[in-house]
């Protein structure tokens, strides 16, 4: 049986030449993070024109019938460029759907004169999606999405069942066409229940908290002390030495995003570990590179991932102290989110500006 993308792109063929294709890949959608062959992309709002085939025979009919309302079959006889992509709902017996361009909504969009047509909102979401190209049918869709399933189950991330069939270039691309199988993640429960910390120190903490407030998956970023002997130290006794503490910062992520493994690695790779109570002209026990963990699974992931990165990195140079939170003590109200209330501070600029640059660049992935 012909799929319903064989059936829209011999009726396309049709409209081709009257039709000013606008791609909305970039303007719908952020990615937020890619796991494996997936991308986990934030979607904002969009507005749907679709079409619901009363039956089989009848699916036919869907390409035909949004094409007569974006061709001005509506009560203003204005014509609507179609968008890419055009979204085959597999989970709502294969509705099809247009995207409306950006500059429409509910109130100014065109009421159509079929009312077999139905035109609606979907809210902001987060969605998987996998890509694949050529001709699309069955076959090809049932196993994308059972390769998409299995990397979200792999990976503990739960989906609404809720998949569709993005087809973007058909049938104006003959080669290398693009299509995607896309899915809504379920993750209310877990955004809620899988937030974790820990706790970093690299040198002065207003750089860690500039850093990693960026980051995707990162909740929060709370800079303080910790690692110390007295209780409720003060900026001014930790920085003169006298309480044991070290400036750190304490990360709230949620694990769902991004693992402890990955807020290692791009701890690792935004300060120098090497440089015994010292980053830069910052000299002082305090700005020491230390992490504080909260349990013995932690503690394996981060000694396993200091053992990998000692000698190919660093020539086994690595000081970072690793030890268990005890407590940690909330740093003055002036010290919070410090780099963003005062970027052109000396300090800011010369020191954390090319840092936070510098790990823009070489962890873009990672950054919001």
């Amino acid at each position: 049986m012909k799929t319903l993308i064989l059936i829209i792109s011999s009726l396309i063929f049709l409209y081709a030449f009257t039709i000013n294709n606008e791609d909305l890949e970039l303007d719908s959608y952020k990615i937020i993070k890619i796991i494996d062959n997936i991308e986990i992309r934030e979607y904002q709002k969009l507005i749907y024109t679709s079409y619901t085939p009363l039956n089989e025979k009848d699916r036919n009919n869907s390409f035909r019938n949004i094409a007569s309302y974006i061709f001005g079959e509506n009560d203003s006889n204005q014509k609507i460029n179609m968008t890419s992509p055009v979204v085959i709902k597999l989970h709502n017996k294969n509705e099809m759907a247009f995207i409306m361009p950006k500059e429409y909504n509910l109130d100014n969009l065109p009421k159509p004169n079929n009312k077999s047509l139905e035109i609606y909102e979907e809210p902001s979401c987060i969605k998987a999606a996998i890509k694949y190209s050529g001709y699309s049918n069955e076959k090809v869709e049932a196993k994308k999405i059972k390769e998409l399933s299995y990397i979200l189950e792999k990976n503990k991330i739960e989906h609404k069942k809720n998949f569709e069939v993005l087809v973007y270039n058909s049938p104006w691309k003959i080669f290398n066409r693009k299509n995607e199988i896309v899915v809504e993640l379920d993750l209310k429960k877990k955004m809620n229940s899988n937030i974790n910390k820990i706790y970093l120190g690299g040198g002065c903490f207003w750089c860690i908290e500039a850093v990693f407030e960026g980051i995707i998956g990162v909740e929060k970023v709370v800079s303080g002390y910790a690692g110390g002997k007295i209780k409720n130290p003060s900026y001014k006794e930790v920085s003169r030495g006298l309480t044991e503490h070290a400036e750190v910062c304490e990360i709230s992520y949620n694990n769902d995003v991004i693992s402890l493994k990955e807020i290692v690695k791009i701890f690792f790779l935004v300060h120098d570990p090497t440089t015994l109570n010292r980053q830069g002209n910052d000299v002082g026990k305090h700005y020491r590179s230390i992490i504080l963990f909260n349990n013995q699974s932690e503690k394996k992931i981060i000694e396993q991932h200091i053992q990998e990165i000692n000698k190919s990195l660093f020539d086994n140079n690595i000081t970072t102290e690793t030890k268990e939170i005890k407590n940690f003590y909330i740093a003055e109200e002036y010290h919070q989110n410090y780099y963003f209330e005062n970027k052109n501070e000396p300090y800011c600029k010369y020191v954390i500006t090319p840092k936070l640059s510098k790990a823009r660049k070489e962890l873009s992935k990672y950054f919001k």
